[in-house]
């Protein structure tokens, strides 16, 4: 894509402000110096500066504040990911391979002229050899995009008080092989056929969400429902018996939870709704094979082109595909704090290291001198870490309320995991905890192994 300008400006104008607002502060100090403070803060038994350890400290508690917001982000992130992964989409996405052709125009303008394409079509892809089944569906499964809602009411049944629906669920048009093509179990009474037609009684399949939700303690199967009623004289629907309950599928997505779906025959559609969905969305193609898709797909576009050479075929995809993009959102965001968390822990862990380095070398002469009057090694080991985790521990804790203020903003991207899950944050805070010792470690470390003799004649 070509570069965007205001972006590239933003970028530039951030860099510029970071190096003057860091490099501003010590212009000041060094243009106005205290004379007197200075050579009294330097003197051999003082160690280092005040002033200068004091912002040294605010410095790397930032880092470490700011590294903890970004791991628990990147955690819950992660653990969403995983989430979404562990999902059984209620279909079998192996070998299958997806396509779309557009429908508008004259040719399709009728139920019955895409019924006509659509079933010589179905019919010349399962002959090909390696084919298993083969269907059309207004909308593929997982696909997002929030799918298609329409009222209905249950014949019998009294809506509730103030509507004039029963409810009101996702709609889906299909052919007969849909549910072989996406392997979608029959849980009892049955599934499309080819003598579901236009002129055949009408019909439809529900999920098990919407069997539970609508008939919990009934069977659904020979209950009659009317779907879209009162939605315009081109969209009315007869009524249609349930013949079958299905599976669930996550039919808008894999972090969408069960979703209630009713299933009408594609040939059964009112003019009206294959007018108004022709125009809108493309039809959605699904294949099964018993091999890699993909290595079918010329033959499977010379069937389209062999009843209609001029339809094109577009958006081929396999359905494992199809799942990626559906959850590319939260991998993207995932990627993107896990790279920012893990540069922001290996700046904590470089500020905490470089601060102890910088003040057992600064107080080599005050180390020397305790261990000559008989401090132990395990003691100054001690003190060193008790300064350096001191500040990871102030970090760790601003980190924290810092960091669960932020991840109400990610409440709307997670997945099976809580903004302020516990053991998230417990997780993420022992493990910088972790990394804040050993970085603090190694300079204690150093600071034992001073010589008091050599320690005092260098000074």
């Amino acid at each position: 894509p070509p570069l965007d300008w205001r972006i590239a400006a933003f970028t530039i104008g951030v860099a510029a402000l970071t190096g003057i607002l860091f490099g501003l502060y010590p212009a000041l100090h060094t243009s106005n110096p205290d004379l007197a403070s200075t050579l009294k803060e330097t003197s051999g038994r003082s160690g280092t500066g005040r002033r200068q350890n004091r912002a040294r400290s605010v410095l790397v508690v930032s880092e470490v504040a700011l590294a903890l917001v970004l791991l628990v982000g990147a955690a819950l992130l992660i653990r969403t990911f995983l989430g979404l992964r562990a999902v059984k989409p209620g279909v079998d996405v192996h070998n299958v391979l997806t396509m779309q052709t557009p429908m508008t125009g004259s040719a399709y303008s009728t139920t019955a002229k895409v019924d006509d394409f659509t079933t010589q079509v179905v019919r010349r892809l399962e002959s090909l050899p390696g084919v298993e089944a083969a269907a059309t569906a207004v909308r593929l499964p997982l696909e997002g995009g929030g799918g298609i809602d329409l009222p209905f009411n249950i014949v019998g049944k009294v809506p509730p008080k103030g509507s004039e629906y029963n409810g009101g669920e996702q709609w889906r048009s299909v052919s007969p092989h849909y549910f072989r093509a996406f392997r979608i179990p029959l849980v009892r009474g049955r599934v499309f056929t080819e003598t579901d037609t236009g002129n055949a009684t009408r019909v439809v399949v529900i999920n098990e969400a919407m069997a539970k939700k609508y008939w919990p303690k009934e069977d659904p199967i020979g209950q009659v429902m009317v779907i879209g009623k009162g939605l315009g004289p081109e969209f009315d629907d007869p009524p249609r018996q349930i013949v079958g309950v299905v599976g669930t599928v996550r039919e808008t997505g894999l972090g969408d939870g069960e979703v209630s779906v009713m299933y009408v025959p594609q040939s059964q559609n009112p003019q009206g709704v294959t007018a108004l969905v022709n125009s809108v969305i493309p039809l959605s193609w699904a294949v099964r094979t018993a091999m890699n898709p993909l290595t079918m797909r010329t033959a499977m576009e010379r069937e389209f082109h062999a009843v209609d050479m001029g339809m094109p075929v577009s958006k081929e995809r396999t359905m494992e595909q199809v799942v990626s993009e559906s959850v590319a959102r939260q991998d993207f965001n995932m990627l993107l704090l896990s790279i920012f968390a893990g540069i922001a822990l290996l700046l904590a862990a470089i500020g905490i290291y470089g601060l102890m380095s910088y003040a057992v070398e600064q107080r080599t002469q005050e180390i020397g001198i305790r261990m000559a009057l008989g401090a132990e090694r395990r003691a100054m080991v001690g003190l060193v870490l008790w300064q350096g985790m001191k500040l990871a521990v102030i970090g760790v804790a601003l980190g924290l309320g810092l960091a669960y203020l932020a991840s109400r903003q990610l409440a709307s991207l997670l997945f099976g995991v809580k903004a302020s899950d516990p053991l998230t944050f417990a997780t993420v805070a022992a493990v910088l905890a972790a990394v804040a010792l050993v970085a603090t470690w190694i300079p204690a470390r150093r600071a034992a192994a001073v010589d008091p003799a050599v320690s005092l004649r260098s000074q």
